[in-house]
């Protein structure tokens, strides 16, 4: 089955790939080209794209609130350009990893990460670009040279590529934006509302959302029914299978890079360097 292999791959990921979003060595250089977190967020992570408009921005991440997203946008590329911020999120990036993987490692980086990167480019070379706008863009980026920063693109292509398919997933599932947040909420385990203001959206949205979800049985009050359950597990399923090419190139190597990336993956939640163990929700979705 690919559910389970392609969900302890997302896991390990996870946390490696997006805790430079919550690095302060790639937060403060966004800094210092004029940014502040959301625009130094949404234009870093978008800059290998190009200098998209805001609009545009929003449609491809899929579960932002454009009002948020597109002034954010405009703010950051008021201030800067894709290439400063590119450099900047693999500088911010590469350093924060290195940091953490050494801390946790009595002050050297942990033998494994050359063979961990060779097996992860090993697996990006089954991903295609079409269809897959973000991985796409970092696809087109080239590899750091450096052993960290080559582990952190090749885990950020791979997690990037499955992003790009779940957003697929979710709009053919027949929920939008709002909806599929507030549903995942649920199907993690966590109350409603608990995660979903981070993505922009307000008060009145995520009401309104949870009112058409209550009136296509998915939710009952506040709680997710088998329908709902059944709908959110199906989209996950979908996501899973567009991670297929990516398991049969690594064959049985998987479990080798799960025994190489879990422990790098478990120091980078212990240090705060990514909010929430994924694995831990993944656990709970599962019941």
């Amino acid at each position: 089955m690919t559910t389970e292999p392609a969900r302890q791959l997302r896991n390990v990921l996870e946390a490696l790939a997006a805790n430079v979003y919550f690095a302060p060595e790639a937060l403060d250089r966004y800094t210092a080209l004029g940014l502040d977190y959301f625009a130094g967020y949404f234009c870093s992570r978008s800059a290998g794209m190009g200098r998209l408009t805001g609009e545009t921005v929003a449609a491809v991440f899929g579960v932002f609130n454009p009002d948020v997203v597109v002034p954010s946008v405009d703010r950051g590329w008021a201030a800067t350009e894709p290439e400063a911020l590119l450099e900047a999120r693999q500088a911010g990036a590469t350093e924060s990893l290195t940091r953490i993987l050494r801390e946790a490692n009595g002050g050297t980086l942990p033998d494994g990460v050359e063979r961990a990167t060779e097996l992860l480019r090993q697996a990006g070379e089954a991903t295609a670009a079409n269809g897959h706008p973000i991985h796409a863009g970092l696809r087109a980026q080239g590899w750091p040279g450096d052993a960290v920063g080559d582990l952190w693109r090749a885990a950020d292509l791979l997690r990037e590529y499955r992003g790009d398919t779940h957003n697929a997933a979710w709009v053919a599932g027949g929920v939008d934006a709002v909806e599929i947040t507030l549903l995942t909420e649920l199907w993690w385990g966590i109350p409603l509302n608990a995660y979903a203001p981070t993505r922009g959206f307000t008060d009145e949205q995520r009401a309104a959302a949870v009112t058409r979800m209550q009136d296509r049985g998915l939710l009952d009050g506040e709680a997710i029914t088998d329908a709902g359950r059944a709908a959110r597990e199906a989209i996950e399923a979908a996501t899973d299978r567009g991670d297929e090419a990516v398991l049969a190139a690594l064959g049985d190597d998987l479990d080798e890079l799960l025994d190489l990336i879990g422990p790098w993956a478990t120091a980078v939640v212990e240090a705060k360097g990514y909010p929430v163990d994924p694995s831990s929700l993944a656990t709970i979705a599962r019941r």
